[in-house]
């Protein structure tokens, strides 16, 4: 997973994977899905703990976590569903 440290580093990424509406993947249809976060930590996608931010194609979503980090993770598998965590950043380097 690459890790983001700039502000022109995560609008670079996002203009790739153009954000569109949270509500547009349901996660929650997919079970328990674990996904290693930008902090370091193992989070379960559809964890109470986790919001997503928004959603790109194809299958991907943007997660924030309680510690205040931001993954963009993509679903891959047909029958067995697994996250890919392509990128993270610290939710403060947007602001």
């Amino acid at each position: 997973m690459e890790i983001l440290t700039s502000k022109t580093e995560v609008r670079e990424k996002l203009k790739k994977n153009p954000l569109q509406a949270a509500h547009l993947l349901r996660l929650s249809g997919y079970g328990s899905i674990k996904y290693i976060c930008a902090c370091g930590e193992t989070h379960d996608a559809n964890g109470k703990d986790i919001s997503c931010k928004g959603s790109a194609k194809p299958f991907k979503a943007l997660l924030k976590c309680t510690n205040n980090f931001m993954t963009m993770i993509k679903i891959e598998g047909f029958f067995k569903k697994k996250a890919v965590s392509e990128y993270g950043f610290k939710a403060s380097v947007m602001d």
